[in-house]
């Protein structure tokens, strides 16, 4: 698709719908105007300057930035809602809630007072999130945006986040910005993702809890940041090895009111190896609770909810986004096993054709012999090797790896294989 260069002043119609009013927001590819449509309700819009990108990219973008459109379209009072999608001369755009109240970093530096309302907003929204399969994956305080009831929505959930840290991170000249300009995103970044541990291409929940751990060290210490504030290009690699090593400054957030009682909660936050933060954010709003109130009831129904007769499995992330795969469907004749990869000979293909992260026989899902509950197992038995292989990235349930043991699946829960996310039901 060919995206066409717009030039977009006040007064200027989208589809024939949208009269933009003003330019409220921009970043290295994005644009946000506040417009009004034939009603006069008022939004905001969000496009991506595709004009800017090279064209064989612009297919899965679009995709991916169609797939940030439905993300906002999860029912959650934590989450800024979507209302529209579209494309204009090759160029997407999103069409969502204004929140005329701006967005977290005006808080940055000055009363503290509302960060437990807003940490217990900020956690509600990434648990709606983490709860479907999805993972932020660009949470800073520019993507918090405060309601006029004064509650906490989260914002950008996708291909925007990491257009601009890809080009951050690549751009001549880039360290001659203001640090928090120039690094932006990188800053709030897990050492997971920066180092490529363990390949370095599966998101979990835990990279969400790593950069609110982050964000609310910023907070509390009016724009500093937990492993030090860099100053030029050549501060971000001791910055990060620091954070690999748990090196933050837990002094600097005891000098500060009330920083105290977040030190715990911040710490485990920011824990190096993901298997030792915090696993979701149900475990932190209760570690919160003295600070907050008792945890939201819901977590309780949800937890109780889940039942191990499944019966499919629904792409959440990734290609084919909604499909859904009824699993007696695909078990062969007289058969238990269903294995699931990239390659043809699977039961469950999973495509790939933007990256290169699933195995060619990435896991395997088994009924019972009873029928009563499935078992999820990384990896495929391999006839010509006479072995079982694992794949090379692993297979996650929810945060946790899965081995070729096997591990019982529930509704409710989330696999997790390269870019993809699939629910249980």
């Amino acid at each position: 698709m060919i995206a066409y260069h717009l030039n977009i002043d006040k007064g200027y119609l989208f589809d024939g719908k949208y009269l933009v009013i003003e330019k409220i927001g921009g970043g290295s590819y994005g644009d946000v105007y506040k417009v009004s449509d034939s009603l006069n309700h008022v939004y905001a819009l969000k496009l991506l300057r595709l004009w800017e990108v090279m064209s064989d990219l612009h297919d899965g973008i679009i995709s991916r930035f169609e797939q940030e459109y439905n993300v906002m379209r999860i029912s959650s009072e934590y989450l800024v809602h979507s209302v529209d999608f579209g494309v204009v001369q090759g160029n997407p755009y999103i069409v969502m809630e204004l929140c005329p109240k701006g967005d977290l970093s005006h808080f940055v530096g000055k009363d503290v007072s509302l960060l437990c309302n807003y940490a217990h907003d900020i956690l509600e929204g990434l648990h709606a999130l983490h709860r479907e399969g999805k993972v932020h994956r660009d949470l800073k305080p520019e993507n918090v945006l405060i309601r006029n009831n004064g509650k906490a929505a989260l914002t950008d959930f996708g291909v925007v986040g990491e257009m601009e840290k890809a080009k951050r991170m690549s751009e001549v000249g880039w360290w001659k910005q203001k640090p928090k300009q120039a690094f932006g995103t990188p800053l709030y970044m897990s050492p997971e993702i920066y180092f490529k541990t363990g390949g370095g291409v599966t998101y979990l929940p835990m990279v969400d809890i790593w950069s609110f751990g982050v964000m609310m060290f910023e907070l509390l210490t009016e724009g500093s940041f937990p492993f030090g504030n860099i100053e030029s290009v050549e501060d971000f690699p001791q910055y990060m090895e620091r954070a690999r090593n748990g090196k933050w400054d837990k002094h600097l957030l005891h000098d500060v009111p009330n920083g105290a009682e977040w030190t715990y909660i911040i710490g485990k936050c920011l824990e190096p190896n993901p298997k030792n933060r915090y696993q979701g954010c149900v475990e932190i709003l209760q570690d919160m609770s003295p600070m907050t109130g008792s945890v939201n009831p819901l977590f309780l129904e949800e937890r109780a909810s889940r039942k191990p007769n499944i019966t499919r499995l629904v792409i959440s992330h990734g290609e084919n986004l909604g499909m859904v795969f009824v699993l007696n469907r695909y078990l062969p004749t007289g058969g238990r096993m269903i294995h699931v990869g990239r390659e043809t000979g699977n039961d469950i293909v999973l495509p790939e054709s933007y990256t290169s992260y699933l195995s060619r026989y990435h896991f395997t899902i088994e009924k019972s012999l009873n029928g009563a509950f499935w078992t999820i197992r990384d990896g495929q038995w391999q006839k010509s090797e006479k072995r079982w292989v694992t794949s090379t990235n692993g297979t996650y349930l929810n945060a946790t790896p899965v081995t070729s043991a096997g591990m019982k699946i529930f509704t409710g829960d989330i696999i997790t294989a390269g870019e993809y996310k699939i629910k249980v039901e």
